[in-house]
This record gives C-alpha cells, sequence and structure tokens, in this order.
C-alpha cells in the first residue's frame, strides 16, 4: 500500500536535521525570517545569512527538498501559517459584538472539529487507549497543557494508566526512559509544531509506542506509523487559538473509554466520592 502521509513539514524537517556550522546559518534564517527566503532568490538569502549559494543549495538537500526552489515553497507555506498567528491576529480589532462572534466562532469550532473526524480513526485510537497493561504517555505543547492534564486526570479516575510528559525536554526524556513497546504516546498541538515536540514524539515512537495525534491542521510533522490522527479547529475571532476543540476531542475518548467499561468506571466513580465525602473535602 503506498505511503498517502503528507511530507513532513518544514519546521519538522528543521527539527530533525544534523547541520553544519554554515548550514545552520541558513536554517536560522529560515526560523527568524522566512520571508527572506519565500521572496528570495539562491544569491540574496546566501547574503542575508552570511554565506554563500552553494551552501544555500546544500541546505535544501540536506533537508530533503531537490533544489531551492522546494525549499523556496516550503518557506512560503511557513509564512503563511505565521501569518495566521496570534502576534499577527492581535492586531486585529474585535467585532462589534465580542460575545456573539465568540459564541458564533466556538460553536463552528465543535461543529467542524466532529464534523471532520473520521470514525474508524477515533475507533483506534480508543481501543489503542483501551488495552489492558499498555500506558498512555500524553505530550502537549505548550499551548495545550491545561487540555492535556485534564485528560490525564480523567484517564487515571477512569482506570487507565496515563502519564503527563510536561517540563524540559531533558526532564521529559528521562521520564520516557520507562516507555515500553505497546505504549501509547497522544500528543496534543496547535499549529506550528514546536521542535521540543517533535523529538519527544518521535523518540517515543522509535522506541515502540504506538502514536495517537491530536493535531490542529496542518499537522504534517508527527510521527504517525502504526497510530492515528485525529484533527480539530483551532479557528478564532480573537488572537490565540482556541482549544476548544480538542477539549471536545478528548471529551470524545474519554466518553467512549467509559462506555467500554461502564460498571467499572461506575464502582471506581463511587468509590472516589465515598473518599471525597468522607474526609469533609467538600463543604455541606
Amino acid at each position: 500500500m503506498p505511503d498517502r502521509r503528507p511530507p513532513p513539514s518544514l519546521s519538522a524537517r528543521l527539527a530533525g536535521a544534523r547541520l553544519s556550522p554554515a548550514l545552520r546559518r541558513v536554517a536560522e534564517l529560515l526560523l527568524v525570517d522566512p520571508r527572506a527566503i519565500a521572496h528570495g532568490t539562491v544569491a540574496s538569502v546566501a547574503t542575508a545569512a552570511g554565506t554563500s549559494p552553494p551552501t544555500v543549495v546544500r541546505l535544501a538537500t540536506a533537508l530533503g527538498y531537490p533544489g531551492f526552489g522546494g525549499l523556496r515553497d516550503a518557506a512560503r507555506e511557513e509564512l503563511g501559517m505565521r501569518l495566521a498567528t496570534d502576534a499577527v491576529r492581535a492586531r486585529t480589532p474585535l467585532p462589534d459584538d465580542p460575545t456573539e462572534a465568540r459564541r458564533a466562532a466556538e460553536h463552528d469550532v465543535i461543529d467542524r472539529t466532529l464534523d471532520g473526524l473520521d470514525p474508524p480513526a477515533v475507533a483506534t485510537a480508543v481501543t489503542l487507549l483501551d488495552r489492558d497493561g499498555a500506558r498512555c504517555w500524553v505530550l502537549p505543547s505548550a499551548q495545550t497543557v491545561g487540555v492535556a492534564l485534564r485528560l490525564v486526570d480523567q484517564l487515571t479516575i477512569i482506570g487507565r494508566r496515563a502519564v503527563l510528559l510536561d517540563g524540559s525536554e531533558m526532564r521529559v526524556m528521562s521520564t520516557m526512559a520507562a516507555l515500553a513497546p505497546g505504549d501509547v504516546v497522544l500528543s496534543m498541538d496547535v499549529p506550528r509544531h514546536e521542535h521540543a515536540l517533535v523529538r519527544i514524539q518521535r523518540a517515543a515512537v522509535d522506541q515502540g509506542a504506538l502514536p495517537i495525534v491530536l493535531t490542529g491542521p496542518p499537522g504534517q510533522g508527527l510521527a504517525t506509523e502504526g497510530g492515528v490522527v485525529l484533527p480539530f479547529t483551532t479557528a478564532t475571532v480573537g488572537p490565540f487559538d482556541s482549544l476548544v476543540g480538542l477539549t471536545v476531542l478528548t471529551s470524545l475518548l474519554v466518553d467512549a473509554l467509559v462506555e467500554r467499561r461502564r460498571d467499572l468506571v461506575a464502582a471506581r466513580l463511587a468509590a472516589l466520592e465515598r473518599t471525597w465525602t468522607g474526609a469533609g473535602l467538600y463543604e455541606a
């Protein structure tokens, strides 16, 4: 069967590349000012990076592009993504009725997220999460840590083994030393993958973890072999990406797990409720 996965994004290629100092100078220009490459020539990019034209072409080849034209096209895609970032959206005034605009936007996020799901893919994700003995390693981007923490809490409450991978890259990689083949790595992020998340997720899959990728579009940079991708919508009327679609998606997964083990989950929740109320944790 042919591999129909989209090619890795420019950011993902940069994150995984081992480059010489000369190539790194051009790569840093890509990260800081993709416009210089998106609208440049080999000569202009070499001048901006303080290097030679052959070095620019060598970077394109090192990143897996057939030539400078492929690198320039990738830089244009990267630039297009950055034009919709928080910093750009913050300059756009809110609508006259921000409350209604927010209501409409978040309703649309929910509809587009749920309408865009592939039921067999959701079923595959639930099956991966429901396997006895398998641990779920939840790997969020910086923006999605709050949703990840809630998911780990809920998975733990219903009796699944879940670990939140948060903190420095060194801390996360050290924690992952306990990862076993057949475990699940559930990553969640919005557009523009963080380089550390790409590296950590790749390392987990290389260790034998099965990936569940929850991602806002385009989501091209993460490993998917043996696993599944579930997209969610991040459209917003303000500066920051909406996480409502991601929250709905994680809730959908938890609900499906509960349905599979309803009697056991009900018993666990009843026991926890007795513990919470018996210890006087709630006000009367």
